[in-house]
C-alpha cells in the first residue's frame, strides 16, 4: 500500500448553465480534488506613490483528479484512476490537504477534515 499526501481539496465557481449558450452564467460553488504540481509566489511591492500596498498572493498549479467513484453514504470515499485537466488555483481557495491510498489499481482520497475524522 502507498500513501501520498500531495493531493488536496478545494473549491471553484463553476457556471451551472455553461453547456447552454448565451444563457447568463450563474455561479455554484463546486468541491474538485487535485495533486499539487507546483506553488508560485507573486510578491507585489509597496508603492506609495501609486496607492499600492505590498503583499503577497500564493497560487498553486493543480492536477485535477477525475473522480472515477464518487463517495456514497456507505463508503464516504472518493477513488479515481486518471489525472484531469492542470488548473492554476489561487491557494485561499485550497480547503485542506488530504491523503490518497493506492487499493488495487484505483486511488482512494482519504479525507479527514470532516466526518470521517471522528470514525478512524
Amino acid at each position: 500500500m502507498h500513501i501520498n499526501l500531495l493531493v488536496l481539496q478545494y473549491q471553484l465557481a463553476v457556471d451551472k448553465f455553461a453547456h447552454i449558450p448565451r444563457r447568463a452564467p450563474e455561479f455554484e460553488l463546486q468541491d474538485f480534488f487535485g495533486q499539487i504540481l507546483r506553488f508560485i509566489i507573486v510578491n507585489i511591492p509597496h508603492s506609495p506613490i501609486h496607492n499600492i500596498k505590498g503583499d503577497s498572493l500564493i497560487y498553486a498549479f493543480i492536477n485535477q483528479v477525475k473522480i472515477s467513484e464518487p463517495a456514497t453514504n456507505q463508503s464516504r470515499i472518493n477513488y479515481y484512476e486518471d489525472l484531469g485537466p492542470t488548473e492554476f488555483v489561487d491557494l485561499n481557495q485550497v480547503n485542506c490537504v488530504v491523503g490518497r491510498i493506492k487499493d488495487r489499481s484505483k486511488w482512494s482520497i482519504i479525507d479527514r477534515s470532516k466526518l470521517l475524522a471522528q470514525a478512524i
